[in-house]
Parts: structure tokens; C-alpha cells; sequence
């Protein structure tokens, strides 16, 4: 999947999204670590949507390609 399929399938947010927590992973953080990141810097505003985001990511981590 490219960028420009990704953003038109889902929203520019969930871009940024997909691309941060790539980032996180890149750099050799664990998926708790990555995780605590998410709400430390306030990605997300609670526990209910990190569970949401994050399985939202799980979908489509191996899709992307751009990354």
C-alpha cells in the first residue's frame, strides 16, 4: 500500500499514527515500551484508545510500505 492509498482509505491522523509508532519500532523499542511513548506524549488520551490505535496499527504495520 502506498502513502496516497493509506490517507485516502483512513484519515491524514492515522497516517501520522501508522508513521510515529513505525519510528518507535525502528529504533528498537519494545510494544510496551512504544506503548508508554503513546501516552506519555499524549498521542493518546487513554487506555481504551491506545487498545484502539494500536490494534489499528497491528492491521496495517505490514501494509505499508512508504516507511
Amino acid at each position: 500500500m502506498t502513502k496516497d492509498e493509506f490517507i485516502k482509505k483512513n484519515t491524514i491522523r492515522k497516517l501520522g499514527l501508522v508513521e510515529y509508532i513505525k519510528r518507535l519500532e525502528k529504533q528498537g523499542l519494545s510494544e510496551r515500551d512504544v506503548q508508554a511513548e503513546l501516552i506519555k506524549h499524549k498521542v493518546v488520551k487513554s487506555p481504551r484508545m491506545l487498545d484502539l490505535e494500536w490494534k489499528f496499527y497491528q492491521q496495517y504495520k505490514n501494509e505499508i510500505s512508504w516507511i
